[in-house]
Order: structure tokens, then C-alpha cells, then sequence
């Protein structure tokens, strides 16, 4: 598809309603951008409506899309001005978002979990967030272009330890292993060609999805219920890291090991109608019983229910797939309830009770869908979500993340730093600001500490303008 194409297609998919702004913003970034080209060969007008196109396929409100089309304008203070007075303020709010994160992106020497998490904290709105997810997704289809090996390196790193991060905590699973498998392909060229090979010996392909969906549906006419099929082929990636632990662990044939390259979620609306559609799964196909799981009769600690494990269907062959059985309620509370996938990383075990904590998840997916649905309509959309609501994350002047605890102070700030940066301390800044010791800090304020060469020991009343048990502890040290 032609630029002109891609360009037509763009303002012709757009709410007519908005379509003004959008041709507005289109002509703004062909005179920015003008025959420019990116490092990865491609013109930046080209990737930048490509970057818009996706985001407007996937139902995003236009002020979004608009985002995606500008992302990568220098927000120079008339750019940043024109954008606000013509286009509009909230795609301005969203650009200047975009590019602190892209900041801190590529120039935190952070690690790649304390930047995604910083990340997700900082933004009000999760929109810019989101174009920092397609635009990583585009970009990890033309990585092999790319001639500077080092900056090939870094990119296939950000995007394996921190977009496809951020892809999963917002809910886009099919992104987070597009990206993997992108970077797998590229930096293990060897290792994916290998279970290319072992993919096409065994069939694992589209045409047997297809075939296997079809039986399925075939066996499930019977039952009474609305009945939906989701498929899927297990990636490569993914399947490379299991195929390594089973070699590990000393078997012979790994991919045998690996009941779940092709599987099957069958959702319904009744819980009774799951055990209708065991029995008809069991009627033509053979249940492997010792690793077939019912969770329904039988729930997770964290709530988790579903009925899942290996099947062989004899008519079809000797290949194990995987078939997982739940209701939508099930589904729902699995994908973004306190059984989720996430909830489940972040409370670091399988056996986590039930807990409101993580119910950010489940906000960020309604906030998402809200997006979606009202995107005729508005122009823009928030997602607005509170994402791990008791950290807090403080940045040094040149850009080093410092995590904290809600309620942490310029004093917690400088101990984290060192112990000796805290001891040394006469004064502090927050955003270019004097501000005292006990001054409580926000994610993304950047903080100055001021030290007296030779102090080595801090006055006593400073231990009250901490907030963290560590820090106090230190300065109680320091003082005795």
C-alpha cells in the first residue's frame, strides 16, 4: 500500500466529525517531517501513518490516533504551541507524556523492570503508553534493516524488557508476542530457524488450527449455550524456553513434552455447560487424566476456575492439544480479576489468595474498552487508571530512576541515593524548586540533592522528615 493510499485510508476510517483535525495534523507532519528518513530506512511520514492506521484499527479514539501520527515531532516550544492552539490540547498532553517516557526509555540506567514500572506509574493517562506499544510493535518487523548493530541491540532490548512488559500489564497480548517473536527471530536466528523446523515436522501451522477449530465445532453443535472458540498456535519463543527447561530436566524428546502448541479456549455462558462440553470433547477424544486440571469443582486459592489439559483426538491423529473450558464470568475474572496473569507476577506466587489489590487491572481493561466504544463519538478519551498506587518513582537530574514508597520524602530520596548522600545533605530542589527536608515526592519529580563536602553526620531532628523504616534506621545509626 502507497503513502497516498495509506493517507486516504486514514481520513476515510476517521469519525467524520473529526476528520478536520485529522487532515489538520496530516498536513502539520508532511511539512515537519517532509522526505526526512529514520535510522530504520523508512520515512518518517510513512512509519508515522502506519503507527496512526493501527491505532485506528484497533478502535482508538481519534485524539489517540492523532498522537500516534505526530509521536515523533521535536516538541520544540512553537511545535508544542501550535499543536495546543490548532489541533488540540489533549493531543499535545499526550505528545509531551510520550516524549518523557521516550526519555526515560532511552537514557534511564535504570533496570528494565523499575522503568516500566515507573513508566506505568507516571502516566495520568495510559494513551501515550499505548503509542509507546505500537510503535514498538511496527518498529520489530523492520529491526533486520536496521545497519548499527549497537542500536539494534538496545532497541531489540527495550522492547523485550519493557514494551512487550508494558503490552502485557495493559492487556495486549497478541503485541507482547508479536514483539518476542520479532526479537527472537532476529537475535537467535539459529534457535528459531530449529523450532521453524520442528513447527513444520509436526504441522504445527494454520491449516491444522483451522482443522482442529472445525472438529471442535463439529462435536459442540449439540449442546445448547452460546459457545465461542478462541485458537491459538504457541510461539515459537515460548516454545524454545520450555523446550530448554525440558532438556534441562533430562528428556530425550522435548517437543513431545509440550502438550499446548495448539490450543483451545471454549467459552460459555453457563457453568453447567462446561461439563456439557467436557462430555462431548471425551466422547471422540482421549483425556490425558493425569494432567487435565478441574478448577472449576476444584478453584485456585487466588479464584482461578477453568477446566484445562492435554486432549488427543484419535480421528485427527496422535498430536496432544491444549483445551481449556470456562464461562465468561470465569474468563473475565482469569484475564483481569485478582487470577490474572499479572496479579499472579506481581504477588510473585501461584498461590495468592483473592485481593482488591491488583483491581487496576481490570480498570485498565474497562478504561480501554470505554476508549473503544465511545471513539465515534468523542474526539478524546482518557485512560485514566492509578497503576501500583503505593510506589512512587523520583528521578535524579540526569535521569536515574529512584523507587520509593508512597508518602517518601526528599529525605528517603537522598539516603536511597547513598547513605552518605543523606548524611551529607544541606539542602534539596524538586523541579528547579527549594523545598524542605520533609517535602513528600510525586512520580516524576526530579530531584536536586545539595551536599557539604566533609559531612558525615546528619542532625537528629532529621530522622522526623523521614518517611522510610530504612532511612530512619540509618540516621538513628548515624546519630548514636
Amino acid at each position: 500500500m502507497n503513502s497516498t493510499t495509506q493517507e486516504q485510508k486514514l481520513i476515510d476510517t476517521c469519525p467524520e466529525e473529526f476528520r478536520g483535525l485529522l487532515n489538520k495534523s496530516l498536513s502539520f507532519a508532511k511539512k515537519e517531517f517532509g522526505e526526512t528518513r529514520r535510522p530504520e530506512g523508512d520515512r518518517y511520514i510513512d512509519h508515522s501513518i502506519n503507527i496512526a492506521l493501527r491505532l485506528q484499527k484497533e478502535g482508538f479514539d481519534t485524539a489517540t490516533v492523532i498522537g500516534g501520527l505526530l509521536h515523533h515531532i521535536d516538541l520544540d516550544k512553537p511545535n508544542l504551541q501550535y499543536v495546543t492552539e490548532e489541533i488540540s490540547e489533549e493531543v499535545a498532553q499526550i505528545l509531551n507524556t510520550y516524549s518523557k517516557i521516550d526519555h526515560v526509555i532511552k537514557n534511564t540506567d535504570a533496570s528494565y523492570t523499575i522503568a516500566t514500572r515507573y513508566i506505568l506509574n507516571f502516566a495520568d493517562d495510559l494513551r501515550p503508553v499505548i503509542i509507546q506499544i505500537f510503535n514498538a510493535l511496527t518498529n520489530s518487523y523492520i529491526l533486520d534493516s536496521i545497519d548499527d548493530n549497537e542500536e539494534r541491540k538496545n532497541m531489540i532490548l527495550r522492547y523485550l524488557n519493557i514494551h512487550s512488559n508494558l503490552a502485557e500489564y495493559l492487556g495486549f497480548d497478541k503485541i507482547k508476542t508479536a514483539i518476542t517473536e520479532e526479537a527472537f527471530r532476529i537475535t537467535q536466528k539459529e534457535d528459531y530457524e530449529y523450532i521453524e523446523k520442528l513447527y513444520k515436522k509436526e504441522d504445527i501451522n494454520e491449516d491444522t488450527l483451522k482443522q482442529y477449530k472445525k472438529y471442535i465445532e463439529n462435536l459442540l453443535t449439540e449442546i445448547d449455550d452460546d459457545i465461542k472458540i478462541q485458537s491459538r498456535i504457541k510461539s515459537k519463543y515460548s516454545t524454545f524456553n520450555k523446550f530448554k527447561k525440558y532438556i534441562k530436566e533430562g528428556f530425550k524428546d522435548p517437543i513431545n513434552r509440550i502438550t499446548d502448541l495448539i490450543g483451545f479456549r471454549i467459552i460459555t455462558t453457563k457453568q453447567d455447560t462446561c461439563f456439557d462440553i467436557l462430555e462431548a470433547i471425551w466422547d471422540k477424544g482421549e483425556i490425558v487424566i493425569e494432567e487435565f486440571d478441574d478448577y472449576i469443582s476444584h478453584p485456585k486459592p487466588n479464584g482461578y476456575k477453568a477446566m484445562q489439559g492435554p486432549v488427543i483426538f484419535p480421528e485427527l491423529g496422535k498430536r496432544m492439544i491444549e483445551i481449556q473450558i470456562l464461562t465468561e464470568d470465569m474468563y473475565k475474572y482469569n484475564s483481569y480479576g485478582p487470577a490474572s496473569h499479572v496479579a499472579y507476577k506481581e504477588s510473585k506466587t501461584r498461590f495468592a489468595k483473592p485481593s482488591d489489590k491488583y483491581g487496576w487491572i481490570k480498570e485498565v481493561h474497562e478504561a480501554i474498552e470505554k476508549n473503544r466504544e465511545d471513539s465515534e463519538k468523542e474526539f478524546s478519551i482518557p485512560i485514566e487508571v492509578d497503576i501500583f498506587p503505593d510506589e512512587v518513582y523520583a528521578l535524579t537530574p540526569k535521569g536515574r530512576i529512584i523507587d520509593l514508597t508512597k508518602g517518601d520524602t526528599v529525605t528517603d530520596f537522598a539516603y536511597m541515593i547513598h547513605t552518605d548522600v543523606g548524611h551529607s545533605m544541606i539542602g534539596a530542589k524538586v523541579n528547579d524548586k527549594s523545598v524542605s527536608f520533609d517535602h513528600v515526592l510525586s512520580t516524576g519529580d526530579i530531584v536536586e540533592i545539595v551536599t557539604q563536602k566533609g559531612k558525615k553526620h546528619p542532625k537528629a531532628e532529621l530522622i522526623r522528615c523521614a518517611n522510610s523504616p530504612s532511612t530512619k534506621a540509618r540516621i538513628e545509626r548515624a546519630i548514636k
